[in-house]
């Protein structure tokens, strides 16, 4: 009796749910691409600030790993190169939202369509 009374709630759930709900709206194609170019706008500045973050994370890995050599330079897991990779690829993630406008000015000329951190992959697109 008990779960009849829950399929009975949750059939009940369901039928006002559609009885509630607004009806679609068809979209013309203008719509769907500014919905996607808004979109894209903030996975590029997504994209940004994730690489920022992640750079100054692996930088203050090979930050450690520095202090972890000084500290005991006979270890064979706290290698000087392996600082430096970390250092390096630290600066070159930090460094890859300033140099997406000029990466594209590079490859397209001087009329191509710029983006940056700021204003985001999906500006290109309009």
């Amino acid at each position: 009796m008990k779960t009849w009374n829950i399929r009975a709630a949750a059939v009940m759930a369901a039928a006002s749910a559609t009885l509630v709900a607004a009806p679609a709206m068809a979209q013309d194609v203008g719509a769907i691409a500014e919905g996607l170019t808004g979109q894209l706008t903030s996975i590029g500045t997504l994209a940004a600030v994730l690489s920022f973050v992640l750079g100054v994370a692996v930088a203050i890995a090979g930050l450690m790993k520095f202090r972890a050599h000084s500290q005991n330079p006979n270890d064979p897991s706290n290698k000087m190169s392996t600082a430096f990779i970390l250092m390096f690829v630290g600066a070159g993630l930090v460094a890859i939202p300033a140099v997406l406008g000029s990466g594209i000015t590079t490859i397209f000329g001087d009329g191509a369509d710029q983006t940056n951190a700021n204003d985001g992959f999906g500006n290109s697109l309009q």
